[in-house]
């Protein structure tokens, strides 16, 4: 079955959680823009959209780059409300940033 010809593709809304300085933004840019990013300003809030081909249907990925600073958990948990799907992210060598997983995918599931 196919969509009408000015459907818009679907939208999935991806949402990046992990600690501050883990890399979330990195992975997202090199997402978004196929290009690896070592140094930037720690992320307020970023959104990005981008079409991809998913199981041979293009369909429009949203990704939110969340803040991991303790100050912006009240945004964080709004936005993590509306996520469909959340990539978890950690340093492998900062033991911190993985243990906080947990309390991220707490979050995510209560």
């Amino acid at each position: 079955m196919s969509k009408p010809k000015n459907s818009q593709p679907a939208l999935h809304k991806v949402i990046m959680v992990g600690s501050g300085g883990v890399g979330k933004s990195a992975l997202t840019l090199q997402f978004m823009y196929d290009e690896f990013v070592e140094e930037y300003e720690p992320t307020d809030t970023d959104t990005y959209r981008k079409k991809v081909l998913l199981d041979g249907e293009e369909v429009q990925i949203d990704v939110l780059d969340t803040a991991g600073q303790e100050d912006y958990v009240a945004i964080r948990d709004n936005y993590i409300r509306s996520g469909e799907g959340f990539l978890c992210v950690f340093s492998i060598t900062e033991q911190e940033s993985f243990s906080a997983t947990a309390g991220f995918r707490f979050s995510l599931i209560s």
